[in-house]
């Protein structure tokens, strides 16, 4: 899809029906397949690409042996199929899923920066076509996080209502992954509505949204409606942390 406005590409992660079908309703797709037990083959891959279209973008995750970031033959060989089913998608986004053992300590960081160079590197002339978005997990603070994304310029896949009852918003977030919390499986109204304010009122061009929930196509839908009759040009969105207005009222209105 067109990147020349400022409105979102919304999608979900894993496969939803035909992908002729999907592509006609959504921009993006996340695909979690490299550690599977049928991992695709070549030639499925590329089908997937055909099938697709050439206006869905598509995410590849990373398989775990990469990022853990550890150095290893497994790693070898984890970045290798992930440079390869980037090649046979097409994809433009590569999701950096770092598990818990991935810890905030100077090795890790170092690790983890050289991951990021050996990813570009690797993609050769389409790095700059290329997005890489790191979702840490485990004892990362959201800021701490946001400083590291800078330093290997990558973008941040965070959840900014992992917490409803304090958001989290930062420019640095252009790959947004809503999941359910908290023993939920779908998301209230009111978490739609605040994300689609924040969407509107900070925008950045080609900011991806995945819904990687049970109900993931109709929420997504629904996020675009409330878009819809939004949609404009604003300033802002380029601060170093906002702490957005409503945030108690989040947490108290959860079982909408």
């Amino acid at each position: 899809m067109a990147e020349a406005d400022d409105r979102p590409l919304l999608g979900c992660a894993g496969m939803r029906g035909p992908l002729d079908v999907y592509a006609r309703r959504f921009d993006v797709l996340e695909l979690d397949v490299l550690d599977s037990k049928k991992e695709p083959k070549p030639a499925t891959m590329r089908k997937w690409r055909t099938d697709a279209g050439p206006n869905l973008r598509i995410a590849i995750v990373a398989p775990r042996a990469a990022a853990l970031v550890k150095p290893s033959p497994a790693l070898d060989a984890g970045l290798a199929k992930l440079l390869e089913a980037q090649r046979l998608l097409q994809a433009q986004h590569i999701v950096l899923n770092t598990p818990i053992d991935v810890t905030p300590g100077p090795l890790n960081r170092e690790r983890l920066a050289a991951l990021v160079a050996r990813i570009r590197e690797g993609l050769g002339e389409a790095q700059n076509a290329v997005r890489i978005a790191w979702a840490p997990r485990g004892v990362w603070e959201n800021e701490d996080a946001v400083r590291h994304a800078e330093s290997m310029d990558v973008e941040l896949a965070l959840d900014p209502l992992a917490d409803p009852r304090e958001p989290f918003w930062h420019s640095r977030m252009r790959y947004l992954r809503l999941s359910a919390v908290g023993g939920r499986m779908v998301f209230p109204p009111t978490r739609l509505r605040w994300l689609a304010e924040m969407l509107v009122e900070h925008p950045s061009p080609g900011r991806v949204v995945v819904f990687a929930t049970p109900n993931a196509p109709k929420e997504a839908r629904m996020l675009g409606k409330l878009l819809a009759p939004q949609a404009k040009t604003t300033g802002g969105g380029h601060g170093t942390v906002l702490r957005p207005r409503g945030a108690t009222a989040l947490g108290r209105e959860e079982e909408e």
